[in-house]
């Protein structure tokens, strides 16, 4: 695959990424919520802890602890992708140094969450958050690492199968 190619396969990967992060930051509180209902019931009735539960407990713990976890999760899985994404962009990029290239997908992942959040004070019910910027931009860097740990590993078996190779010769 060209690098044009990719470029281009990542560009719209990322922007399709943007749009469905626009997309979910834009629904109104009561909607937003109602997702995350639906995850939270879903997990309640598929665990089977949860699921035996008596209803006071199980109610109990699908609101202080299962909501909060799957909005999180939610914010932080998406930017974590965001992440995947612009890194993979960042190296098609003729930087010279690997850590130009970790800065530049890091500091887009974080400015977007930025204007994420601040969209956000724009929708009835919702408001921008500090620790949801710092949340989004700890999964976009998990993202990055992701791709950093999967590169080191390709490269150590590349200098394997040379090392072995010059050892037959």
């Amino acid at each position: 695959m060209s690098i044009r190619t990719k470029r281009i396969v990542l560009g719209t990967l990322i922007v399709l990424n943007c749009i469905t992060i626009f997309y979910f930051s834009h629904q109104v509180a009561d909607t937003s919520s109602k997702q995350s209902s639906r995850v939270v019931e879903w997990l309640s009735n598929w665990v089977p802890f949860i699921k035996n539960m008596a209803e006071p407990e199980k109610t109990l713990l699908k609101e202080e602890i299962l909501t909060p976890i799957v909005r999180k999760t939610a914010h932080f899985s998406i930017y974590g992708l965001l992440g995947i994404f612009t890194i993979c962009f960042a190296y098609t990029l003729e930087t010279k140094k690997n850590y130009s290239s970790i800065l530049l997908a890091l500091a887009f992942c974080f400015f977007y969450a930025i204007s994420d959040e601040f969209h956000q004070t724009f929708i009835a019910g919702r408001s921008g958050e500090v620790r949801d910027v710092l949340l989004d931009t700890a999964g976009a860097l998990v993202g990055i690492l992701f791709i950093l740990g999967g590169k080191k590993i390709k490269f150590e078996e590349f200098r394997r199968k040379k090392v072995k190779k010059n050892k037959k010769n």
